[in-house]
């Protein structure tokens, strides 16, 4: 699963490999050690100011956008109780398992993203979807 420090990360390499510099070399203009900048490119330890640490040694601008966070209705937090109660009573799971799984392996995530169509469904096909979602994502539970 890739995240958007996954992005950042790779976009600082591609950077890094058009001016030429290697790993050792960027973390000289930045003040970071080689394994740092390693991690920043694979995704980890990326923060505001390393960002725009980076971006001033490799001649980049950053921009960030800030969004503000969804509210979920009640309705929709109801919804989505219900049917991880089914899902970890059908797979045999404590909630707290059936969540961590389903938010592993973006259940969760598509059930609420796709809560219009999902609720007008039965639950059992909501926790169908979520598992064949799960699958899809490297989920072996199932």
């Amino acid at each position: 699963m890739t995240s958007r420090f996954d992005e950042i990360g790779s976009l600082f390499l591609r950077r890094r490999k058009e001016l030429g510099l290697t790993q050792e070399q960027l973390g000289e203009k930045v003040g970071v050690s080689k394994s740092e900048i390693s991690k920043i490119e694979n995704g980890r330890g990326i923060t505001f100011s390393t960002i725009g640490k980076l971006s001033k040694a490799l001649g980049v601008t950053a921009q960030v956008e800030l969004k503000p966070t969804e509210v979920l209705s009640s309705d929709v937090i109801h919804y989505m109780v219900m049917s991880l109660g089914l899902f970890a009573r059908q797979y045999k799971l404590t909630r707290k398992e059936a969540c961590n799984y389903l938010s592993r392996f973006r259940g969760l995530e598509f059930s609420i993203n796709n809560y219009e169509v999902e609720h007008q469904l039965s639950l059992q096909d909501c926790v169908d979807d979520m598992a064949a979602i799960c699958r899809k994502n490297g989920g072996a539970l199932i």
